[in-house]
């Protein structure tokens, strides 16, 4: 597997989720707006009959909220595939020889994508690098001005993320980490990254904690 595997999926991931969060926010909106007519209706004076056509109303903008997350999350999951970045047979129950080789498998994929992503000289991965790895030039790019924006700033988040130390660089141990924390998004550290069954928020809280600890470990 080529070490730059797992962020290039990412970058088909974050394509996705710039137009997937668009049309989301596009319908919650909608929703919204309805919701909010109906409350100023709710105000007035209002027969049985109408009183219960406009809780109706509700019950089903509030099926539409449901649906709309659904296939949201549903969105969020579709753009990945799975990666077993452990070159060879290991034992994960056998800590003497595994966590040694995590270690080194973990390093060789940060080493290699820091390698790949290294423009300007400088010893790190700046954030102009990142995003130049993550996301095509804008007008290269099939996504319309909004779903750039939106895929842009997410990528920032995620940069922001992996950067624990805040110094406006990726070092090799936070990428280290990252790709650790990917690994035990579904519970496990295995080696085997599924990023389309998870639905991973690169960028909350959790996410962030995992890092910072697998970093340490690792």
């Amino acid at each position: 597997m080529s070490t730059n595997a797992i962020h290039s999926q990412m970058q088909t991931w974050l394509n996705t989720h710039g137009a997937n969060t668009e049309n989301y926010s596009k319908k919650l909106g909608k929703i919204d707006q309805e919701l909010t007519e109906i409350s100023e209706q709710m105000n007035g004076e209002l027969t049985k009959k109408e009183s219960a056509q406009l809780q109706e109303q509700i019950s089903e903008l509030e099926i539409e909220y449901l649906e709309a997350e659904l296939e949201y999350l549903k969105g969020e999951k579709e753009a990945g595939t799975t990666f077993d970045f452990m070159e060879g047979e290991y034992d994960i129950s056998d800590a003497e020889t595994f966590i040694p080789a995590y270690a080194q498998q973990t390093g060789k994929l940060a080493q290699g994508d820091m390698d790949a992503w290294e423009t300007d000289g400088e010893e790190g991965i700046s954030l102009e690098e990142y995003k130049a790895s993550q996301l095509p030039p804008q007008e290269e790019s099939q996504m319309s001005y909004k779903q750039y924006e939106y895929a842009s700033a997410y990528t920032t988040e995620v940069f922001n993320t992996i950067d624990i130390d805040g110094d406006g660089k990726l070092e090799k141990n936070e990428l280290q980490g990252f790709y650790a924390a990917v690994d035990n998004a579904d519970g496990s550290v295995d080696g085997k990254i599924n990023i389309d069954s998870l639905g991973i928020d690169f960028t909350s809280d959790k996410f962030a904690k995992n890092i910072k600890e697998f970093q340490a470990y690792l």
